[in-house]
């Protein structure tokens, strides 16, 4: 054995039967590994795209998520059916269930937000998107799926799709001057103690709850 392997002179039948056949598999692995990242990298770009673009246009629903644009009578707090109400966000962050005041309703669309995503749709990703929120900020994330075009028997052994998701936090100056005032008006008003009670009282009073 030894010495056959040391032979300079080769052997068409051994070449032929094991060493292009491996290197045509070893080929094929790697194409299909390729077409694996690329899948990847092609899903998770959508993903991205997409979360940073929903926060971005998130404070109004008539923004178009490609490009931002929006009509003058759809400004957030005009009358009108197409505009957003000045208190979109109280229903948003769910506050006034709170202080058990839920019939209060608003404009706030959140349902159609998230659709928005569904422009960066193509033939090959697909995306959907969700909201989280709470009194301090939100934040939107989007999951895309790609199917992955690669023969069924490695679909087998890997997947047939890939999910990848991407988050952002959705970021307004107006409103972080907003929550920053009012957290100084609770301290120097109520200071730090039964702070959250005298609040409750004080939102109720203003909206006529009992």
């Amino acid at each position: 054995m030894k010495i056959f392997l040391k032979d300079e002179r080769g052997s068409f039948t051994i070449e032929s039967s094991l060493v292009f056949p491996s290197l045509l598999i070893f080929t094929l692995i790697g194409v299909f590994f390729c077409i694996i990242l690329f899948q990847t990298g092609t899903a998770s770009y959508s993903a991205h795209r997409a979360s940073t673009n929903l926060a971005y246009v998130w404070n109004n629903s008539q923004k178009d998520i490609v490009t931002g644009e929006f009509g003058k009578s759809t400004y957030t707090g005009l009358p009108g059916n197409q505009s957003d109400g000045l208190y979109w966000r109280v229903q948003e962050f769910d506050l006034l269930s709170l202080f058990n005041l839920n019939d209060f309703q608003s404009t706030g669309n959140t349902g159609g937000k998230l659709r928005r995503v569904t422009k960066f749709n193509n033939g090959t990703v697909t995306l959907k998107s969700e909201y989280k929120s709470n009194i301090l900020d939100g934040e939107v994330k989007v999951t895309a799926t790609s199917n992955l075009y690669i023969p069924s028997f490695m679909k087998s052994v890997v997947s047939d799709s890939i999910t990848v998701s991407s988050t952002h936090t959705v970021t307004e100056t107006p409103e972080l001057i907003r929550t920053h005032n009012f957290s100084k008006y609770l301290w120097s008003e109520f200071g730090l103690d039964d702070v959250m009670g005298k609040a409750k009282e004080s939102i109720k009073n203003f909206f006529g709850g009992s």
